[in-house]
């Protein structure tokens, strides 16, 4: 009897012991990120049976289980996966909303008012040296304007190549983490156990893979998951795929060089392209891709056709040297550009001639009167003239209207892309932050409740105690009967 006591008692010092340990690693790790709270399981030893019946043997550890729930898991998941999109839009955006600054004294607008305001000087002072030489300023500033504003799309462009290079890099670091992971988890697996920490450490990566590039998850019947990017397998069992990150040569090629190449994301061999992107992944394509090429079109298409609207007109003109009559036809006002080198919002810049010398600019529109003035007045009345810009998207609609009004549609349409992506963000953040308290509810660690557990098997550890403390005694009288 005394031996069937020791043994029960021990089975419970045993048992209880490892409950402890096991709430000891859940307060431990309260704070360790990804990690999962773990429950030590308990089930009676097998009884012995008598004629008068059954009697207990005592209590086993049967596991170890970590709290998880799959389906919360993926709710996680998926709104991060919302949240790392929109958040990576919203930084992006605003990055090409600051190009623009406006309004501001330095910007655009008020560069094409001063522009436009010179030449209605020039109008009421046809004769005007001064007032030539304030238009090839003004000129000056308005094509140096273009040419920063092209650099600064260039610069953001760059950085977001970098960017998505840096995500591809950390996507296929992680991805082959998850494939190492795989086989160990297997490996610790195989016995029966549950390789918990393992398990809190591929999860870990599995979440910023969601956010990353939208990654979903597979579970496996033997503990390892398979990774899906769009609708491709990055991970399946001991095997990660890699991304690459390629340009996309457009075909046919374009008569003029293409500023903003397109990229593509592509999975291992495969000759397509990545689909569908999510996640980081797919706000920094969409940026590069559409984003910076639609912004450069709407500038390029504004510089290119201002340079035709200002140099027909001031190509009708005349100049004049002294009191000589008749005066000199005038030539363009802006470099017209070339075949191979057509005006963009890169290379505008006034042509060399009135660059060198402003009494090359034309006010006149009559080669015997000097005092004429329907040329500079005509390019003033350039400002609120609709239809001077047009621009095609490659969606297939049109854009047009008056140089100033073009600009500020742009301005508008960056402003309202940037709060919707804002927006966007605050939502999906919200809803990360949801999910994750959702999740947390069940995998979290609650130091509170610990320690009440940490209580409860302390009690129990220290009946145990007493339990052999009982059956010592009981041994002790039978030997002192013998």
């Amino acid at each position: 009897m005394s031996s069937g006591l020791f043994s029960i008692a021990r089975s419970a010092l045993l048992a209880h012991q490892t409950a402890l340990q096991t709430v000891s690693q859940n307060i431990a790790n309260a704070q360790t990120p990804g990690y999962s709270r773990q429950e030590t399981v308990l089930q009676p030893n097998t009884p012995v049976r008598f004629s008068y019946g059954s009697v207990g043997t005592g209590v086993s550890v049967t596991t170890i289980i970590r709290k998880r729930d799959v389906l919360l898991d993926d709710s996680f998941r998926s709104a991060n996966t919302l949240a790392g999109d929109a958040g990576m839009r919203r930084d992006l955006m605003s990055q090409l909303e600051s190009v623009f600054g406006e309004p501001s004294d330095a910007g655009m607008a008020n560069a094409l008012d001063q522009f436009w305001n010179a030449f209605s000087d020039l109008s009421s002072q046809p004769n005007s040296l001064a007032a030539r030489a304030v238009v090839q300023q003004r000129g000056r500033q308005l094509g140096q304007l273009f040419n920063d504003y092209d650099t600064q799309l260039t610069t953001i462009r760059g950085s977001t190549l970098e960017r998505l290079d840096n995500s591809v890099d950390r996507i296929n670091a992680l991805a082959s983490q998850v494939a190492e992971l795989n086989v160990r988890i297997v490996g610790s697996e195989s016995s029966g156990n549950t390789a918990n920490d393992l398990r809190d450490a591929r999860d870990l990566k599995l979440d910023e893979l969601s956010k990353i590039a939208g990654a979903r998850v597979v579970p496996q019947p033997n503990g390892s998951v398979s990774v899906l990017i769009g609708n491709s397998m990055l991970v399946e069992g001991d095997t990660a795929t890699p991304l690459t990150v390629q340009f996309e040569t457009p075909n046919p090629l374009p008569s003029t060089p293409l500023t903003d190449v397109p990229v593509r994301i592509r999975l291992g061999n495969s000759l397509d392209r990545l689909a569908p992107l999510a996640g980081e992944l797919a706000a920094q394509v969409t940026v590069i891709n559409t984003e910076i090429p639609n912004v450069r079109g709407r500038l390029n298409a504004m510089a290119s056709q201002l340079v035709t609207a200002v140099n027909t007109l001031h190509t009708t003109g005349f100049t004049f040297t002294g009191s000589t009559i008749p005066g000199t036809a005038a030539g363009n006002f802006f470099n017209a550009g070339s075949l191979g080198a057509p005006v963009s919002a890169a290379n505008i810049r006034l042509d060399a001639a009135i660059a060198a010398d402003p009494s090359k600019i034309a006010a006149s529109g009559s080669a015997t009167a000097p005092t004429n003035n329907t040329v500079a007045q005509g390019l003033s009345l350039l400002r609120s003239k609709e239809g001077t810009v047009t621009w095609n998207a490659p969606s297939g609609a049109t854009e047009t209207g008056s140089f100033i009004g073009f600009f500020r549609g742009l301005v508008t349409r960056l402003g309202i892309q940037t709060s919707s992506a804002t927006d966007d963000a605050n939502v999906a953040e919200g809803l990360t932050d949801q999910a994750e308290l959702r999740r947390q509810s069940v995998s979290g660690v609650n130091t509170d409740e610990e320690l009440v557990n940490m209580l409860r098997v302390q009690q129990s550890y220290q009946a145990a105690t007493k339990m052999i403390k009982a059956a010592q005694e009981m041994l002790d009288t039978l030997i002192g009967l013998a």
